[in-house]
């Protein structure tokens, strides 16, 4: 299994380039470049309009005393698809557009909340850490103590 990450990152540029010759056959060199360069001034700006508003959401939830758990995955999402509109390809492209649309978000949340939910051994409950034992209160007898006595080496 380890060696799937490696062929993936070798393969991509490999499959980028034969997509960038199909789109360049299909609409011509200018048009094929005019979309890369389009798609990674659309993926600058989503980074910046979106990552802004996002951050305002966060924000607006954490003063409200709330964790902004949706906020921060929608921020990460839309972080991912401006950094793959930049990238210069057309499958990259493709990748990213589900990660524009909150519905697709929304659906990735859940289903990545339930994967994690399942890996830990829970479902989205707290864990509790219970210490069993006996105890026994030990009082000072304040008749008894003598205090003439020395103190014990430990504390000399």
């Amino acid at each position: 299994m380890a060696w799937v990450f490696p062929l993936l990152f070798l393969a991509w540029p490999v499959v980028e380039i034969a997509v960038l010759i199909k789109v360049a056959n299909w609409l011509g060199w200018p048009g094929a470049i005019a979309g890369i360069i389009l798609s990674g001034l659309a993926g600058l700006a989503l980074l910046r309009n979106q990552g802004l508003a996002t951050a305002r959401r966060a924000q607006k939830q954490m003063s409200q005393g709330e964790m902004p758990m949706e906020a921060l995955f929608d921020a990460a999402c839309l972080a991912l698809a401006g950094g793959l509109l930049m990238l210069p390809g057309f499958v990259t492209d493709l990748l990213a557009l589900p990660l524009l649309l909150p519905s697709a978000r929304h659906f990735l949340q859940r289903l990545l909340a339930a994967r994690l939910g399942s890996r830990s051994g829970r479902s989205g409950t707290p864990a509790t850490t219970v210490i069993e034992g006996e105890w026994k209160v030990v009082e000072e007898d304040k008749d008894n103590k003598d205090d003439d006595a020395p103190p014990p080496k430990a504390l000399r």
